[in-house]
């Protein structure tokens, strides 16, 4: 389990990613390490060799020659072998131990490149020459005219002198590393006890909010802000923890809504049916009160068919039959269906047309239930001898309808979720405490559906208003 959780693998990645990184770089440092000895080893041979080649072309005497070069083989730990053109050696500095030849000669094929002009190094014993691997550069010795080789000077160095510097440079390299490694193991720990902490967090409260606590929360702290990944997945869990508790807030009210709703209807369609059956309810009554019972019935089917236009909706089952109307006259005939519910509040109707016909194109039926339920709301919420108003503005290609009305208006905090499906201003606050909660879901769904969205502007106390645009229609023809 631990090597499948965020925090093993991040941890394991990054020291994965340093130790690669580490190998890579000292097998990087180890060759270039190396060639730099190397190159420093030669250079050193080199200024030597040249060094004993200026002496021997200055005429020194074999014997101050030999004398010369013993002393500097013993300070220097080098062995110096000079030789004639045809490989015959003419001073030895065999006190140095490395000698092991019994030859008095060095092999010609040895001797080919240097003899030829060529400085040239060699690496080994030289065919059993030396006791030990050396390294050996080979100079050549020209005469005065520079134009012919008499010998060859040939100074060497034993490998392992090398190989110790390297195996110093090695154990300072591989301290360092040490020193990286542990820094990074640190480092790592860190950073994923820093990236795995929120999510834990998140976990946690996922499995809270699973097992029924709806306030579970992601708390935010100051780490991790400065990661935009964390505070994004810690915000859209909270906003969703937000919007699922709110939708069973709303749910539960709704619920506990209908439940009224239907069950005061069938209290009374029972209560009626049973009198005219056992005869409690007279005869000549029974008449009145079959027509109650038709009044409740057709509200019981005017609440289902809701029920339907939600279900409708939600599987996008219907469909738009597009055509151009007279909005002007469909609000019309809306106020006059209305008339009843207005006359009743004493309302205003105050109806500011820009023009006397302005035709959209849209469907027809889907924008008359618009209207119906933004023009009832404004009924139900406005005080009576209120007044409301209904706008149509030409607006380049699209006319813009608004209801507005005066009354209670919509708090500003629930100005945000007035068209979420079921949702009801707290009925507290509300004049008219019917309906159903879906009148502006309804709007707002079907307005999606022409590709348009609706607006609402209140203050509250002292207005409400919703707008919405369709496309411009044109007018049939004469």
């Amino acid at each position: 389990m631990f090597g499948k959780t965020i925090f093993s693998r991040v941890l394991f990645t990054n020291l994965a990613t340093v130790l690669i990184g580490i190998i890579i770089l000292a097998s990087l440092q180890m060759v270039l390490m190396n060639n730099f000895i190397s190159r420093q080893s030669e250079n050193a041979l080199s200024k030597n060799a040249d060094s004993i080649v200026s002496l021997i072309n200055n005429g020194i005497s074999r014997e101050n020659l030999e004398s010369v070069l013993t002393g500097f083989s013993r300070s220097s730990n080098n062995h110096i072998i000079i030789t004639d053109s045809n490989g015959s050696v003419l001073v030895n500095t065999t006190d140095s131990g490395y000698w092991s030849s019994r030859e008095s000669s060095v092999p010609v094929e040895l001797l080919r490149e240097v003899l030829s002009g060529k400085r040239n190094t060699v690496m080994g014993t030289m065919n059993g020459t030396f006791n030990e691997t050396m390294f050996t550069l080979e100079v050549p010795i020209w005469n005065s005219n520079n134009d012919t080789v008499y010998g060859a000077v040939l100074i060497s160095t034993p490998i392992p002198q090398q190989r110790n510097n390297l195996h110093e440079m090695f154990k300072i390299l591989l301290f360092s590393a040490l020193v990286v490694f542990i820094v990074s193991i640190i480092l790592s720990y860190m950073l994923s006890k820093i990236l795995a902490s929120p999510i834990r967090r998140v976990s946690s409260s996922v499995r809270e909010f699973a097992e029924g606590n709806m306030k579970s929360r992601v708390e935010i702290d100051r780490v991790d802000e400065n990661v935009a990944e964390l505070t994004e997945l810690a915000d859209s869990f909270n906003h969703m923890a937000d919007a699922i508790e709110r939708s069973e807030d709303v749910r539960m009210n709704f619920i506990s809504d209908v439940s009224h709703e239907l069950r005061t209807p069938m209290t009374t369609i029972g209560g009626f049916i049973d009198g005219i059956l056992d005869g409690t309810v007279p005869a000549d009554k029974q008449q009145t009160y079959l027509k109650i019972v038709k009044d409740e019935v057709t509200r019981l089917t005017r609440l289902v068919n809701t029920f339907l236009d939600i279900t409708r909706m939600q599987s996008d089952k219907f469909n738009l039959t597009i055509s151009d109307f007279d909005i002007n006259e469909v609000i019309r005939l809306i106020i006059i269906g209305l008339g009843n519910k207005i006359d009743q509040k004493n309302l205003d109707i105050d109806l500011v047309f820009d023009r006397d016909v302005s035709y959209v194109k849209a469907d027809a039926d889907k924008i008359k239930m618009v209207l119906t339920n933004l023009i009832d709301n404004a009924i139900k919420f406005t005080d009576e001898n209120g007044k409301i108003t209904i706008t149509t503005r030409v607006k380049g290609g699209e006319v813009q309808i608004s209801v507005h009305n005066t009354g209670i208006g919509i708090p500003k905090e629930q100005q945000k979720i007035i068209f979420e499906r079921l949702y009801k201003v707290d009925k507290s606050r509300a004049i008219n405490k019917e309906g159903t909660g879906i009148g502006l879901y309804i709007a707002k769904s079907m307005l999606t559906a022409h590709g348009k969205d609706i607006k609402v502007n209140s203050v509250e106390g002292e207005y409400a208003e919703f707008t919405f645009s369709l496309d411009k229609g044109k007018a049939p023809k004469q």
